[in-house]
């Protein structure tokens, strides 16, 4: 406990020493979250911590005006049931978090707003001390999807989407879950996988399309039922009522990820910044 103390506080002056180049939160429960993925290995979690402000601010359209109350947009978007934490863990005490891809109408909202919102409600997520020790489970259901939804994920947004949600967050991936995956979505895959790297794209796993049930029993491979929805052939309740709960709960600590806001790193010097940090191995 007295080492990990050291290190806490040993990376927030590195912090304070890398302004105005970087600005960060320098928290305790804020640095630990980099220290514990990387095993407490200060240099890699000064890495880390600059890709995490790095990414942010290379998407603005992601990482701003995202209050989960007060914005119409964010609001709507949570009540279509776009993405959701399930309540209860894995028998490894995984967090579960299910992103529905096909649930919103592309004529109406934009890839930005469901994405904003999805990266927004995660920032909550991630301030659980569960969530940062175990890691999550992704499942992404296509049951919705269509031709529109697929046009949106061009080759520029599908790089930033994936580098986002791979590399900016100090959180362990263990398995990415592709429910009722459809063909058509095949171009897009393609590109995911241009962009993900092999260790993840070894974790992807595909319950295809042929009929309702054999997505099911497929998913239940992997994933016990008793912890999955009533949509999902899981003991549960539905989506609908467990994302009332879901919501209420991020509004209620919506300051998780607002206290975010506002810090960032200058990224005509971020590639200088990290040639420094790499200097120290």
């Amino acid at each position: 406990m007295a080492e990990s103390t050291t290190q806490v506080s040993e990376f927030r002056r590195w912090v304070q020493e890398q302004k105005p180049i970087l600005n960060s939160l320098d928290t305790d429960e804020f640095l630990f979250r980099f220290l514990r993925v990387t095993g407490f290995d200060l240099t890699e979690a000064k890495g880390h911590l600059i890709r995490f402000w790095k990414y942010r601010s290379e998407n603005p359209q992601w990482f701003t005006n995202r209050d989960l109350i007060n914005n119409p947009s964010m609001v709507e978007i949570s009540h279509i049931v776009y993405c959701l934490q399930l309540p209860k863990p894995t028998k490894d005490n995984q967090t579960i978090f299910l992103m529905r891809i096909g649930q919103y109408d592309p004529t109406k909202y934009t890839f930005d707003a469901v994405t904003k919102y999805a990266f927004a409600v995660t920032d909550v997520l991630n301030s659980q001390p569960a969530a940062q020790t175990n890691g999550f489970i992704i499942l992404l259901d296509f049951s919705q999807v269509k031709l529109q939804h697929v046009n949106q994920f061009t080759p520029d947004y599908t790089r930033r989407y994936v580098s986002c949600w791979e590399k900016m967050y100090p959180v362990n991936l263990h398995q990415i879950h592709f429910f009722n995956y459809p063909s058509l979505f095949d171009p897009v895959l393609h590109l995911f996988r241009m962009f993900l790297s092999r260790k993840l794209s070894d974790k992807l796993i595909f319950h295809g399309k042929s009929s309702d049930n054999a997505s099911k029993n497929s998913l239940h491979h992997h994933i016990d039922p008793a912890i999955l929805p009533q949509e999902y052939g899981g003991q549960l309740e539905s989506i609908e009522k467990l994302n009332q709960t879901f919501v209420q709960w991020t509004r209620e600590n919506q300051e998780k990820m607002t206290q975010l806001d506002g810090f960032g790193v200058d990224l005509k010097q971020v590639s200088e910044l990290f040639k420094k940090v790499q200097k120290e191995n």
